[in-house]
């Protein structure tokens, strides 16, 4: 079944499951009263407004409503496009909650809230049924928030409105949860890929302070090479240059702001193969009024000055796979002829620079071959470490030596009959023992609107998996005691000692790193930009500016010493 069409039957199967459930107790929060629809013994509350927005605002209170409002579209999603689908709804700031069949108000359970990914411009959070950890009498939410252009443009003085979104969603957890039975003082914050990221983005933000209190990263970190786009103007000008003329950032908003959103779309387009940076992603904000961020992100957790909670994070073991899966024949083309192009726009240096270390990178993954399918095993290895191989350790130690809260380590490499991914990309690839990114989501989350098949060994890793998530979430430890599922005590790292829990058929902790080949950190740290790596950058390359981002910057210095006069 190719993608788009699995993704269609998901959409239709969930629309027939919830028109054809009972429904749950009416739930009364501060907008309102609302009735959700019951699965088995999971109370399912669907497409709850928790904010309100106007494109390229931060978004508002949401509104209240008469009567009782029916929470039982699970279909939403926020505007974007990817392949051939183009979703254009922009009034889509709405979450699902999950409750245990009998859960009331006082009931105090513990809060797990989860941040889809998708490179910052897809996903919704219709995929992620987390019906397993409600079953551990856990309260779950997912969350929809603005993607792409619409969340993530930083130009014109707007910023991280999709961050914003997220917190404006935790407000609202934080105000209303109890009317489920859940507890306001224990969230957990969890994401995947891009969500991982924004979720330890939370962390690094004065706005989202007070608002969870542990931390789940499946696959993405604030300081991975991809997590933050230094230069978000160049992408920004270009696109808006399809649509309409424009040459400043007061251009761009303009063009954005007026134009049809299936316009805006579709020129504003990206790949998830985009290795320079994701075109609208989060950026450091911190010369605006209102920052989400006060500075970049290693400068905030090395002073200190952050929310420190405990963390469980991992990563799939070939996570490379869906990066090799998502190419096709042109984009390999693209990506062997213009390699010095593509290199993550973190090294931000001269041309000659950039060619230099793109030579080293390429002669270390790739050496004399071409890069394209039939370089699959090349391809993986470098797709793994540029998305959270060659930063896993380095962030794990950061935190672990700032913070003061336990960092739990994990390394995802079961092989069964969920690495959906794995699966879907199929070819060479099922020559590759192990996990694909993505690959872990199907053994947390019931797959929604498709059966995939369950084996023994399949069920016995769903209970180990969710087990851990579960306990983690209520004791801040993954194994607080050991037991016939969990047989191995998981030791938290610290900056001088990493242990890591390996999730397979059987489960095995090691002490030490689990990347043993540093080359990629190591190019990072050598001439990555500094504040955007999770080490003390040495500099060996200068920022290449253009003429207009120096006309840009005398400009911002110049209204700073006039604001600063005035006062």
């Amino acid at each position: 079944m190719k993608k788009m069409e699995f993704q269609n039957v998901i959409l239709c199967t969930t629309l027939i499951g919830a028109l054809c459930s009972a429904s749950t107790p009416v739930v009364e929060t501060e907008q309102g009263k609302l009735r959700g629809v019951r699965a088995g013994n999971v109370n399912q509350y669907f497409g709850i407004p928790y904010a309100t927005s106007k494109r390229f605002h931060p978004p508002k209170e949401p509104k209240s409503w008469e009567g009782v409002f029916n929470a039982v579209n699970s279909i939403s999603a926020c505007a974007q496009t990817k392949s051939t689908l183009l979703i254009p709804d922009e009034d889509c700031l709405h979450l699902d909650v999950y409750t245990p069949e009998n859960s009331r108000p006082g009931d105090k359970l513990p809060v797990f809230v989860f941040i889809h990914g998708g490179s910052f411009f897809s996903g919704t959070k219709a995929l992620y049924n987390p019906e397993n950890l409600v079953a551990k009498n856990i309260i779950a939410v997912t969350i929809n928030y603005r993607l792409g252009v619409l969340g993530f443009l930083c130009v014109n003085g707007v910023a991280n409105l999709g961050l914003k979104d997220q917190t404006s969603a935790l407000r609202w957890i934080n105000k209303n949860i109890a009317a489920f039975g859940g507890d306001p003082d224990q969230v957990t914050l969890a994401g995947q890929d891009s969500g991982a990221a924004a979720a330890s983005m939370h962390m690094l933000s004065d706005q989202s302070a007070g608002l969870f209190h542990k931390v789940i990263l499946m696959s993405g970190f604030a300081l991975a090479p991809w997590s933050f786009n230094v230069d978000p103007v160049r992408d920004a000008l270009d696109d808006a240059n399809i649509i309409s003329k424009a040459k400043t950032e007061r251009d761009i908003y303009r063009v954005f702001n007026n134009a049809p959103i299936r316009e805006l779309l579709t020129a504003t387009r990206d790949l998830s193969t985009n290795l320079r940076n994701f075109k609208y992603s989060p950026c450091v904000d911190s010369e605006l009024s209102d920052p989400f961020f006060r500075d970049t992100p290693y400068e905030i957790i090395k002073s200190g000055n952050f929310n420190k909670v405990p963390v469980m994070m991992g990563v799939t073991d070939q996570e490379g796979i869906a990066f090799y899966g998502s190419h096709n024949k042109s984009t390999f083309a693209d990506l062997n002829t213009n390699f010095t192009e593509q290199l993550p726009a973190v090294f931000s240096c001269s041309e000659d620079e950039r060619e230099e270390i793109a030579n080293k990178i390429r002669e270390n993954y790739f050496a004399k071959y071409t890069i394209n399918e039939k370089a699959m095993r090349r391809v993986v290895k470098f797709g793994s470490d540029w998305q959270a191989h060659s930063t896993f350790d380095a962030v794990s130690d950061l935190l672990a030596e700032h913070s003061g809260e336990p960092v739990y380590k994990y390394v995802f490499s079961y092989d069964g009959s969920r690495n959906y991914f794995k699966m879907l990309f199929g070819g060479d690839t099922s020559k590759l023992k192990g996990a694909s990114h993505n690959d872990d989501l199907f053994y947390v989350f019931k797959p929604v609107g498709v059966s995939l098949p369950v084996s023994k060994d399949d069920n016995k890793m769903i209970e180990r998996y969710t087990t851990m998530i579960a306990n983690f979430i209520k004791y801040s430890n993954p194994t607080p005691r050991t037991t016939s599922l969990l047989p191995e005590d998981w030791p938290p790292s610290t900056n001088q000692e990493s242990y890591i829990m390996h999730l397979d058929r059987n489960l095995k902790v090691t002490k030490g790193p689990w990347q043993k080949d540093g080359f990629f950190l190591d190019q990072l740290c050598t001439a990555g930009l500094q504040g955007y790596m999770p080490c003390e950058s040495q500099g060996q390359c200068q920022p290449d500016v253009s003429s207009e981002q120096k006309d840009d910057n005398w400009r911002n210095w110049f209204f700073k010493l006039l604001f600063t006069a005035m006062e």
